[in-house]
């Protein structure tokens, strides 16, 4: 069963907001367009393992997607991790296209007329499985056997393994071969290291330690706050900003009337900006002049408020519409 299901990366979603409110003309669109391509391919090629991982039956494994946890002072990622009384797996998601060259010291790309290297992925999952193991030896975890695979998950892509690499070759697989591997390295391991009592504690442990990562996506783009289009966007149309009349947002465009149109903005806002503001925050970011206005408006939101005065800080809640 799935423990940590997948969901869209935050940093898509920040690029995805960026490029909603940039100006078409502006000198980074093309960036934040080619940054949304690539990671839209991670994602896609994410969901093809999370359909595979799907197939298998829920009593098996505890699967967790995109766990990202702390060692030391710094943090690992892991794509795809598998739970069972008798292994710990974790599996290294790859999308890349075209002809693919895996040697013991590199990763070779050959797609459109380029030639890329990369970190072996067979070494970046020994890494990750072997971090994993001194997170869970930090923590006091019963031991168990821990094993990973990469899985390659875009069909047309080409996988060569360099000749006499067998490590390689056992740890490599397209992600149509994903349950007939997993069943491989289970037969392996028939030892029985955890009781269910034991995989729970450390399924609470894993979601527990799960630090997700959230980028500056202004620094990172290094675009200026003043750049950002303010206002709420017509759901139609895009424009920005809708006019706020009688508790409804009307665009001055297409006229398209809107009660809600307000939520994509504020979501836009903890994205781009940070996870809380303030009245007057929000009430900039909006273009509304009204501090009560916002306010019967915030008022039917989920958001944790801190405080009871005009200075009030209203934070992003884990799930935001």
């Amino acid at each position: 069963m799935f423990d940590k299901n997948l969901t869209v990366p935050i940093l898509l979603l920040q690029a995805e907001a960026v490029e909603r409110r940039l100006s078409g003309s502006h000198e980074k669109v093309q960036e934040v367009k080619t940054k949304i391509k690539i990671l839209k391919s991670g994602y896609n090629g994410e969901k093809i393992i999370n359909y595979q991982l799907g197939q298998i039956p829920h009593h098996k494994y505890h699967i967790f997607h995109d766990l990202r946890l702390p060692i030391g002072k710094a943090f690992f990622q892991i794509d795809a991790l598998l739970l069972s009384p008798n292994i710990l797996m974790n599996l290294e998601g790859k999308n890349h296209s075209g002809k693919i060259t895996i040697e013991k010291n590199q990763m070779i790309q050959e797609a459109f007329d380029t030639r890329e290297r990369f970190e072996n992925p067979v070494s970046q999952a020994n890494r990750h499985s072997l971090l994993l193991k001194y997170c869970m030896e930090i923590n006091n975890v019963p031991k168990i056997f821990i094993d990973n695979l990469v899985v390659f998950s875009r069909p047309s892509s080409e996988i060569i393994i360099s000749p006499g690499y067998k490590e390689a070759e056992n740890k490599v697989c397209k992600s149509h071969d994903l349950i007939k591997k997993i069943e491989e390295i289970e037969g392996y391991n028939k030892k029985v290291w955890m009781n269910e009592q034991d995989i729970l504690k450390l399924s609470d442990l894993l979601l527990k330690k799960h630090t997700p990562k959230r980028v500056d996506i202004l620094k990172l783009f290094q675009i200026l706050e003043s750049d950002i289009i303010t206002g709420v966007q017509c759901p139609l149309c895009l424009i920005a900003p809708m006019i706020y009349n009688r508790h409804k947002w009307v665009c001055p465009s297409c006229q398209c009337i809107s009660k809600d149109a307000h939520i994509g903005a504020i979501n836009d806002y903890f994205l781009i900006n940070k996870p809380w503001f303030t009245n007057s925050e929000i009430r900039h970011f909006l273009n509304l002049p009204s501090p009560r206005a916002i306010a019967y408006l915030l008022s039917f939101l989920n958001l944790t408020r801190i405080g009871h005065t005009s200075d009030s800080v209203y934070h992003q809640p884990q799930l935001f519409p």
